[in-house]
């Protein structure tokens, strides 16, 4: 406004220096003539005139300055900024265009990310819906075979025991779509600070424990154990578990599970290592991926593709990562990186 400022007190010294004029040569005048009552008469008429065009041309000035100011804030409502003021004047009205165009940029900014919640979400919900069919479908299927009286108890058995997996198989997509679920609400609100990384590696390792011992699987932990990473507690010991869950599904029975933690400059490495069918590397990035389950995993073990997804989600939302790479054709080794700062 500080241009605006300089017309408005231009405007009242023209006006002040007329008046003082037109009061030096009304006196003048007077004192010639004596004509005091009418000049006097006169004088205060003029003085009208004078501070009335005054007034209409500050009036003027205002309501020029607000229609730009109307307009500027109407072309962000219509989608399409136009700035009325100079970016580089430094006048109040110039910094309030800077400021309000931030706060447009800003607003569509979290309408974007809103939008993009909602397609994910909309993917999601259809995804499921896709995946779930399947399983119903075959429930359905057996469902009608249990139906014929021709059955042998042997095979109402068999069909009651594919019945059964695909039940649970509807039990872990519900588990893992609730997950999903609420990470996409919670990634956004993701509290990572700094602190030791030994007790969630430990936490995660009681989750897996009991079914790593039921397979046979010892966890074996090793490397620096005083390793401080930002990541954030609750959901980082989900991915941990994830992968963890993941080794002792489709690793060998009777063989180790390894944890390995190292500290580089940026990132905490923690390195979990099981021994059994080497994940192609065509598959390296898909494995990731919603839903995914690449051709060696099918064969092996029934599941819904959606524990490594998770974990990713989780690890990249804190600004760390995830790689998976074979080791020596035994096994795999899957990756985690967190940083060590804010």
């Amino acid at each position: 406004m500080q241009s605006s400022s300089k017309e408005i007190r231009l405007i009242i010294s023209i006006t002040a220096g007329i008046w003082c004029i037109s009061l030096l040569v009304f006196l003048f005048i007077g004192f010639k003539t004596g004509a005091s009552l009418f000049l006097t008469a006169v004088y205060g008429v003029w003085n009208l005139v004078i501070f009335a065009g005054a007034y209409w041309r500050i009036s003027r000035n205002i309501n020029q300055v607000l229609g730009k100011v109307d307009n500027c804030i109407q072309s962000m409502i219509d989608g399409t900024p136009v700035k009325e003021f100079s970016a580089t004047e430094e006048s109040l009205l110039g910094k309030f265009q800077t400021q309000i165009e931030k706060l447009y940029y800003i607003l569509n900014s979290a309408k974007d990310r809103e939008k993009t919640a909602h397609e994910e979400i909309s993917e999601l919900v259809a995804d499921l819906v896709h995946q779930v069919n399947t399983p119903l479908t075959n429930i359905q299927m057996y469902c009608s075979f249990l139906t014929q009286d021709t059955l042998s108890d042997k095979e109402k058995t068999q069909i009651c025991g594919v019945i059964d997996s695909q039940v649970e198989k509807l039990g872990w997509f519900a588990e893992g779509f609730t997950k999903t679920v609420r990470l996409e609400s919670d990634i956004r609100k993701l509290e990572p600070k700094k602190q030791p990384i030994l007790n969630m590696v430990l936490s995660a390792v009681d989750q897996i424990s009991l079914k790593a011992k039921m397979q046979g699987n010892e966890i074996c932990l090793s490397g620096a154990q005083d390793i401080e990473a930002v990541y954030d507690r609750r959901w980082t010991e989900e991915a941990l578990f994830n992968i963890l869950d993941n080794a002792v599904k489709y690793g060998q029975k009777n063989m180790p599970v390894q944890i390995y933690m190292e500290a580089y400059d940026l990132f905490a490495r923690i390195d979990v290592t099981n021994y059994g069918t080497v994940i192609p590397k065509e598959d390296y990035t898909k494995i990731f991926q919603r839903f995914y389950r690449g051709k060696n995993a099918a064969l092996i073990k029934d599941g819904v593709g959606l524990g490594l997804y998770l974990a990713r989600e989780i690890i990249t939302g804190q600004g760390g990562y995830l790689k998976v790479e074979s080791k020596k054709e035994t096994g795999n080794i899957f990756s985690l990186f967190l940083r060590m700062e804010k």
